[in-house]
This record gives structure tokens, C-alpha cells and sequence, in this order.
């Protein structure tokens, strides 16, 4: 019976901790309401107004221990207007450190002490009274996108950036990667892009690439045939599109018509290829002769004719189709200069 009892009183007294430890839980997590005129009263008062321009500095100087210590004499709802108005002056401050980043990232961690109710017709709303738990996180990851394009940058510039190994993760990540790639292109050696570039040509796991975005732009940093050829021969979004606006800028430029003339070989992008082709006032030899040969063929034939009648080179299509005994491309010019019923 002691045993038992004793049993009993044990079990009592865990069962009292777990409800006292549950209970206190909540009490940690419920937040106080306030008004919205509360926290705008608090946030332009001359107590945190003066004491943010104080602290202000000692964020500046990496100060954190001094800075938490200052925060801690300030009952809460003060002391959050400070924090949330110490993070929007790190966004104007904009320059950032490991220092800062970590205290950044303890003040997104934060869980909020103050709620406001916002009353509307026939719903309520609960939110948080100081916000800078998001913006906070923002800048962390501004941070560690800023540490990241640093090291890729060193790793590209040293030979040991694996594109395949870099560019892998989910979709988040992978966009992520491919936007600081972009971004630090231009900023790259002559031979770390065609040591990158070379990787599209030997890594067949790069082709797996969910857009085109990373290969049109080695492919214009470089200017290699080879990496333009791969990319005229995948599937056409935004990014190749952009290349070959791109290119139709620069032409007459050689290399411009060059690949203008190779991106006719995809069909999503080849009519707009040839337009550009056609454009000229006066028509390169090498398109001349490009475009003469493709009207002997049937499909991207009918695609040259149309769009050479509808220029102001209808005289050369007539007088091809004139000096020509191929029935291919007389069929084809037939077609084109038919009147539209």
C-alpha cells in the first residue's frame, strides 16, 4: 500500500510539472494586445527615438553586447519599437557583417510580445505589433547570398567551380544560384568563362539545366560556337529569346549573323531568326546566300519565301525564282507571292 501510494503522489507531482511546464509554454507564447495608436505612440516617442539614435551607432560598430545590455533596461513594449526600428535603419545602413548578420538573424528568431486586433465588416484580425522578424530575415539572406557569390566567385577564378555540383539542389535553390551566377558573371576572367563554358561541352549533367539562363549566358561571355550550337538545340524559353535579341542588336557584326543563321535550326526560334536575317537593307553576302539555299527546301523554305515577300527583298525572291530550275524552290516562292483570298 506505501509503495502504491507513493506511486500515486509521484505520478501527482509529474503530472502538476508537465501541466505547469504546458501552461507556461502558453504564457510564453500568447502575445498582449495593444492598439495601433499604441504602438505608433511608442515607436515616435522621444525615449525610443532618442535611444535608436544612440544604438544606432553601436550596431554600426558590431557592438552587440553593449547594444542587447541597453535594450535590457527598456520594459518590453519600448524595447521592441526599438528593436523593429534598429532593423529598418539596417536596411537603410545596408552594409553588413557576420557580426551583424548574427544578431539579424537572433531578432528574426524573436517570437512576437505584442498583438494588434484589426476589426473590419464582419471579420478580425490578428497581427503582429512590431514586424521585423521578416525583414530581419531578409537581410540575413541578403547576407549569405552576398558569402555565396563571394566564394563562387573565388572558386571560378581558382579552376574549382563545378557547375553541375553548384547549380543542383531543388528549384528554389537552383534559381537562387543561377541569379548570384548572373549577377557575378561579367566580373569573371577571360578564363575562368571559358573554363566554365568548356563544362556545358564535357558535363552532360548540365544539360538537365531546368532553363537556359546559365548556357545563354556563357554561350554570349564566351562566343563559342560549340555552346551556341547546344543552345539553339534545346527547347527554347525566355533566356534564348533574349540571346537572340541580343545578337540581332549587334549584327552586321559577323559573329551576330553567324549565329543568327545557327539559331534556324530551332523551331520555336527560327522564323524570328530569319526575319532578323531579312531585315537588312541591304543583305550581307553570307545571308544571301544562306537564304537562297534555304528556299530549295521544303519546310524552312516556305518560312523564307513568305518572309522575304513580305520584305522590301521581294525583288531577289523573284529573281531567284526566275534563274531557277529547282521546282522546290519555285513552289515555294509560288506560294509566297500568291495573293491572300
Amino acid at each position: 500500500m506505501r509503495l502504491g501510494r507513493c506511486m500515486q503522489i509521484g505520478l501527482l507531482a509529474v503530472s502538476m510539472t508537465m501541466t505547469a511546464g504546458v501552461a507556461h509554454a502558453v504564457s510564453v507564447n500568447r502575445t498582449t494586445e495593444v492598439s495601433a495608436q499604441d504602438v505608433k505612440r511608442v515607436i515616435t516617442s522621444y525615449q525610443v527615438q532618442h535611444r535608436v539614435a544612440a544604438l544606432s551607432v553601436l550596431y554600426v560598430n558590431s557592438d552587440f553586447w553593449s547594444l542587447e545590455f541597453n535594450l535590457s533596461l527598456l520594459s518590453a513594449l519600448p524595447q521592441e519599437a526599438v528593436r523593429a526600428s534598429l532593423v529598418d535603419y539596417a536596411i537603410t545602413h545596408q552594409a553588413l557583417d557576420q557580426a551583424k548578420a548574427d544578431w539579424l538573424q537572433e531578432q528574426a528568431e524573436r517570437k512576437p510580445m505584442f498583438s494588434i486586433i484589426e476589426q473590419g465588416d464582419g471579420y478580425m484580425v490578428t497581427r503582429s505589433a512590431f514586424r521585423y522578424g521578416a525583414k530581419a530575415r531578409g537581410l540575413v539572406l541578403r547576407w549569405q547570398q552576398i558569402l555565396l557569390a563571394q566564394a563562387m566567385t573565388a572558386q571560378a577564378e581558382q579552376g574549382e567551380l563545378v557547375l553541375s555540383q553548384w547549380l543542383a539542389g531543388d528549384l528554389s535553390a537552383q534559381t537562387a544560384r543561377r541569379d548570384i551566377f548572373l549577377s557575378q558573371l561579367p566580373q569573371l576572367s577571360e578564363s575562368a568563362v571559358a573554363q566554365l563554358a568548356e563544362q556545358f561541352i564535357s558535363d552532360r549533367k548540365l544539360m538537365w539545366q531546368p532553363d537556359n539562363a546559365v548556357l545563354a549566358a556563357l554561350a554570349a561571355a564566351s562566343g563559342r560556337e560549340d555552346v551556341y550550337h547546344l543552345l539553339w538545340r534545346r527547347r527554347s524559353d525566355q533566356y534564348s529569346l533574349a540571346e537572340l535579341n541580343r545578337l540581332t542588336s549587334l549584327a552586321p557584326q559577323p559573329m551576330a549573323i553567324e549565329q543568327l543563321m545557327a539559331a534556324t535550326i530551332n523551331p520555336s526560334l527560327k522564323r524570328q531568326a530569319y526575319r532578323a536575317l531579312i531585315s537588312f537593307p541591304s543583305l550581307p553576302m553570307a545571308i544571301h546566300d544562306f537564304l537562297k539555299g534555304k528556299l530549295n527546301e521544303v519546310d524552312d523554305g516556305q518560312i523564307v519565301a513568305t518572309e522575304l515577300a513580305r520584305s522590301h527583298h521581294r525583288d531577289w525572291l523573284e529573281l531567284w525564282a526566275a534563274s531557277s530550275h529547282n521546282p522546290v524552290l519555285k513552289n515555294n516562292v509560288s506560294i509566297a507571292m500568291a495573293p491572300s483570298p
